[in-house]
C-alpha cells in the first residue's frame, strides 16, 4: 500500500500534468515526464492524456462562441452510466 506522502506527490504531478497539457503543452518538460514515470507506466500517461484531451474538446468552440446550451439557461447535470457512456440528463 503506498503511504500519503506518494499519493500527495503522484496527484500534484499528475495534476500539474494536466493542467500544463489543457493550458501549455509545450510547457511539459522532459523532467517532468520522468517524475511521472515514477509512478505511471507509459499506457497510463497516454490514457490521461487522452481522457484529458477528450474532455478538452470544448475549448475550440468556446473560443469562437459557437457552443450552444443543453437546455437554454438551465445547468446539464453530466451523468455516466456503468460502462462508462456519458450523457446529459
Amino acid at each position: 500500500m503506498q503511504n500519503d506522502e506518494n499519493l500527495d506527490q503522484q496527484y500534484s504531478l499528475v495534476t500539474q500534468f494536466a493542467t500544463n497539457l489543457m493550458t501549455q503543452p509545450n510547457a511539459i518538460t522532459t523532467e517532468d515526464l520522468t517524475e511521472l514515470k515514477e509512478f505511471f507506466t507509459e499506457d497510463q500517461l497516454i490514457e490521461l492524456s487522452l481522457d484529458v484531451m477528450k474532455w478538452n474538446y470544448q475549448k475550440v468552440s468556446v473560443a469562437l462562441g459557437t457552443d450552444r446550451e443543453i437546455r437554454e439557461g438551465e445547468l446539464s447535470e453530466l451523468h455516466f452510466d456503468e460502462n462508462g457512456k456519458w450523457s446529459f440528463n
